[in-house]
């Protein structure tokens, strides 16, 4: 069957949605009206549309004309089956029958095309290539965004965070297309119908709050993927978190998603104060503490290890829980903040541990996406994640005890790198980056003698307490003297076993007070825009010299993906990315 075309009579989405007349935010300089606006809105009998349309982005009007095409059944079905099992557990903001015709309900065409491009990253079908590529799809929704045909501005938000899987380049290009654009655009559309302020109660309330904190979340991974600011600050939002009863008439894993954005949050903190060259003590107790009670809070089935115990009267042991993908994924994005949170700056200095074993267990979880074909799954801020983790295992290279077992890791980390790319560009520079610091690594002093590197304080061991070593090469070599440990915290602090685990935290932290990653004024060469402008003054059009800023000022700040993460780095040349 071939494709067709979507009918163009257009249906308000309020039949998905809901009146959406509490979407219309008021200002704090009016709030004695409030009461006359709230009245205004509630006798209104229309939602609030986008007015007005918008130009296409390059001007080509048959990009419109395709983008009423719609793939034939089979292909459609299967892309949506791609996107609700791969890429909806970590955006639940579209349901599965938000998308099928009948029964008086038609469907957001731009929301369409946006779940299909999604689909379409993920799958690896031979129907699909042969109807149509990625980029066909995005050049579809992205004419559709543009033109203004949808008007609903919950719909045009989802979509764009949909968008968000196309990512055709890293960072260090200036481009229209990455996710990073989109977010920002999506950002400034929830500002404008007040997303970011607490709902009141009703039907689209908890709607409201998954799409947020969507938002939220990716806004926090892609600040540490670019290492740019965050287009959110949380300090002007009152949303609350979301629990359980958010996801009550949703398909999604409230638990998981629940668990991602708290991790995503924290690696959003955590890249803001490494970026700032500063991390006070209270900030740092605060994401170590927040890390400990996610470990103890995680459900069931989203955890790595199991403790068994073969035989009654015998020891228990922590072996590997039943295979899930999304739990790896989920871990993947905990070690990482691990790995960042307790690095050192090698090879000038000793690795630490915790970062070496945190890098190791996302090695090892990798390894097993390897194994069961499944990085063509992962989104691109997974190539942030590979990265961060081969920084680690890189600081290993002066011990020789310590690199026989992590140039094994690394080698999966480039074999991961390597599949990341054929479907995110932004992989390419970031494997370069971990080839060229390795050939770096190769020029530095390696120790002779087996010499450690320290253990784990009990801080930090208790962030890997419930781990077996299944999923980790360096366990065995960090980990000896902690089995015990790992199968029961509570041995950890055995005298504040009566104490919370946020009075834990806090007490083994106020033991090992660290100071801030470097004085505030130490920024890595960086000029605001106007010291750079100073030195470069733009000269007027009668001097007969261009009024344009040159390509030299606007550019090489951002080298590629998760750069920020090496600029400490004490190497003798630069890293080649």
């Amino acid at each position: 069957m071939d494709s067709q075309p979507y009918p163009r009579q257009k249906q308000s989405l309020s039949s998905l949605f809901g009146p959406l007349q509490e979407f219309i935010g008021t200002s704090f300089l009016f709030s004695k009206f409030v009461a006359s606006i709230q009245k205004t809105v509630k006798n209104a009998s229309t939602v609030p549309v986008i007015t007005g349309n918008a130009p296409l982005g390059n001007g080509n009007e048959s990009d419109l004309q395709h983008a009423f095409d719609l793939p034939p059944r089979a292909v459609r079905e299967g892309l949506i089956d791609a996107f609700m099992k791969r890429c909806a557990p970590w955006m639940p903001i579209v349901e599965r029958s938000w998308l099928a015709e009948g029964h008086g309900n038609q469907p957001s065409l731009l929301l369409l095309q946006a779940v299909f491009l999604a689909g379409s990253r993920v799958s690896s079908a031979p129907a699909v290539a042969a109807y149509a590529s990625p980029n066909e799809f995005y050049r579809r929704a992205k004419a559709l965004f543009w033109s203004g045909y949808e008007k609903n501005p919950v719909t045009m938000i989802t979509a764009v965070l949909v968008m968000h899987w196309y990512n055709p380049e890293g960072p260090e290009h200036i481009s229209l297309n990455t996710s990073g654009f989109w977010n920002r655009i999506g950002v400034g559309l929830a500002f404008q119908i007040g997303l970011h302020k607490e709902p009141p109660p009703g039907r689209n309330a908890a709607l409201r709050r998954r799409l947020w904190w969507t938002l939220y979340a990716r806004d926090c991974l892609i600040s540490a993927s670019h290492g740019r600011p965050r287009a959110i600050n949380p300090d002007d939002c009152d949303v609350r978190a979301l629990y359980n009863g958010d996801f009550y008439q949703s398909t999604a894993d409230g638990p998981m998603f629940i668990s991602y954005v708290e991790l995503a949050s924290l690696l959003g903190d955590l890249t803001q104060c490494f970026c700032r060259k500063y991390l006070s003590r209270q900030k740092r107790q605060y994401i170590e503490g927040a890390l400990y009670r996610w470990t103890r809070e995680l459900p069931d089935h989203l955890q790595l290890f199991r403790r068994d115990s073969p035989n009654q009267g015998t020891s228990p042991k922590l072996v590997p829980a039943p295979y899930s993908f999304e739990a790896r994924q989920l871990h993947v994005l905990y070690f990482v903040i691990l790995a960042i949170l307790f690095r050192t700056t090698p090879p000038a200095s000793t690795p630490s541990p915790a970062a070496v074993l945190a890098s190791s267990f996302v090695a090892g979880i990798f390894e097993d996406f390897l194994a069961r074909d499944e990085i063509r799954f992962l989104g691109p801020v997974f190539t942030f994640y590979v990265l961060a983790s081969g920084v680690g295992l890189l600081s290993c290279f002066p011990y020789p005890h310590l690199w026989a077992k992590a140039e094994r890791d690394l080698r999966i980390i480039y074999n991961s790198q390597k599949e990341l790319s054929t479907r995110w560009p932004s992989a390419i520079g970031s494997l370069n980056a971990l080839q060229s610091m390795k050939a770096e690594a190769s020029k530095t002093q390696r120790h002779k003698d087996a010499q450690m590197i320290g253990s784990l304080a009990p801080v930090q061991l208790s962030y890997f307490s419930g781990f077996g070593t299944d999923l980790c090469r360096l366990g065995e070599a960090i980990l000896t003297h902690h089995i015990q440990d790992l199968l029961d915290p509570r041995r950890i602090y055995d005298e504040q076993s009566s104490r919370s685990a946020s009075d834990m935290m806090t007490a083994g932290i106020l033991a090992e007070l660290r100071t801030p990653i470097a004085a505030p004024t130490a920024l890595d060469g960086y000029q605001p825009l106007a010291s750079v402008l100073e030195h470069h003054p733009m000269q007027s059009a009668s001097s007969g010299v261009t009024t344009d800023i040159t390509g030299d000022i606007l550019c090489g700040q951002y080298a590629g993906i998760g750069d920020w993460l090496l600029k400490d780095w004490d190497w003798d040349s630069a890293i080649a990315w």
